[in-house]
């Protein structure tokens, strides 16, 4: 798959997703208006869980495809963003364990969503700044970590 490609799927896959996770908030709105105990109608929490989902879900689809696109490159920069990608995934998963175990306590799962994400933030800043030098020989060409 060349380059043009990628960036013509990766758009068609970010299109849809926002098309996917913006139906239930429209369709939901009008509903959470006809609810007249509630003062706020977006207080409700569940345009808040949905985006959750929905972006925990978006950060599974961009693991997968920086995965892909690791397989094909083998660049380690792009390895450090697909398992921050994943871990961005999982602490969706992590974040809804107190629904499945309560006897979890919340400071643990607090404490473990905090070291997810600043984990998966240092993969980020370590992929940006990390500094990989091309050799170009006749035959081929090789990638070299600094």
């Amino acid at each position: 798959m060349n380059n043009r490609n990628l960036e013509k799927s990766f758009l068609y896959l970010l299109l849809l997703s926002s098309v996917i996770f913006m139906m239930p908030l429209i369709t939901n709105i009008p509903r959470a208006f006809a609810y007249s105990d509630v003062p706020d109608s977006l207080d409700r929490g569940d345009i808040a869980e949905i985006f959750d989902f929905g972006s925990g879900i978006f950060s599974f689809l961009l693991f997968g495809l920086s995965l892909i696109a690791y397989r094909n490159m083998r660049m380690r920069k792009i390895l450090f963003v697909s398992i921050a990608f994943g871990l961005f995934g999982l602490r969706t998963v992590v974040s809804r364990f107190d629904l499945f175990m309560p006897e979890i306590e919340s400071s643990f799962l607090e404490m473990t969503l905090a070291i997810m994400s600043f984990v998966a933030l240092s993969l980020f800043f370590i992929a940006i700044v990390r500094k990989e030098n091309v050799v170009i020989n006749a035959n081929n060409y090789r990638r070299e970590p600094s």
